[in-house]
This record gives C-alpha cells, structure tokens and sequence, in this order.
C-alpha cells in the first residue's frame, strides 16, 4: 500500500482519499482503525463530564433504560442508546454480546461455554461478562473459535 501526503495550505477540513482497484481487507481493516481513533464517546461520572477512548472501554451495558460503559476502575453513564453505540463502534472491536451488552473483544482473555448454551468471556480486569445463547454462534464465527485446524 502507498501513502501519499499533499499538504495544501487553507485547504480546510482534511480528507482522505482512496483509490484502489477493490477494497481489500487490508482497506477495511485501516478505515476500522481509523474510525475507532476518530470516535469519542462522552460519559458521565459524579455529575463530571468526561471524553472516553472506546480502545478504553470493557463493555457498554443497559440496565432500567440506562446506558453505561465499563472501563477497567470505573462506570460511566452513557446518553446514547446502545444500538446507536453499536454502529458508532467499530464491529472489529466491538460485538453485540446480547440485547443489552456489547463487549470489547480487545480486552478478552478467555472464553467458556456454560451448560445453558451461553458462554462466558473472561476479561483482562477479571471481569466475567456473558454472551447469549442467541449471539453464542456470531461470536465464535468472530472469534475463529468454529475454525477447524488441520
């Protein structure tokens, strides 16, 4: 891949241009970066404001209509609604773990299936955060879990 830089003074909001003879993973895999960098989620925090990274954020959970993201130490309430979270954050990192989670893989360290056909995600804080019978499939599918070594 070539990257070229044209600086353009007064040029006003930068752009990016790409052109290419098809779209590569290699190209979707750079747009989904560039998205996770370029988004920024605010949440609350004791009546405090705060401009969250989403690489920072666990897992984002709705409880009584209530939004919050998950950090490693601390909670924040959100103001969007998870499904506009959902395709705000970038689906390399983030996954729809259930009706009222999504989780960031990034931050799995292990994963076990529970006798109900849910699964269990192990995250790098110690946090334990479940995957819903009815997401069990995508997930392993996202994961790789399905594949098959030989």
């Amino acid at each position: 891949m070539k990257i070229n830089i044209e600086e353009i003074e007064g040029f006003g909001e930068t752009e990016i241009n790409i052109k290419c003879e098809s779209v590569s993973s290699e190209i979707l895999e750079f747009i989904n970066e560039y998205k996770l960098l370029d988004t920024r989620i605010w949440g609350v925090l004791e009546k405090e404001s705060y401009i969250l990274n989403p690489i920072d954020i666990y897992y984002i959970e709705t409880i009584d209509n209530k939004v919050f993201a998950y950090t490693r130490n601390r909670v924040y309430e959100i103001s969007h609604k998870l499904y506009v979270l959902e395709k705000m954050l970038p689906s390399k990192y983030f996954f729809r773990a259930s009706k009222s989670m999504i989780i960031n893989i990034s931050k799995i360290v292990s994963i076990k299936s529970l006798l109900n056909g849910k699964m269990e995600a192990n995250l790098d804080n110690n946090e334990k955060v479940i995957i819903s019978r009815a997401n069990v499939f995508l997930f392993k599918e996202k994961l790789g879990v399905n594949k098959r070594y030989e």
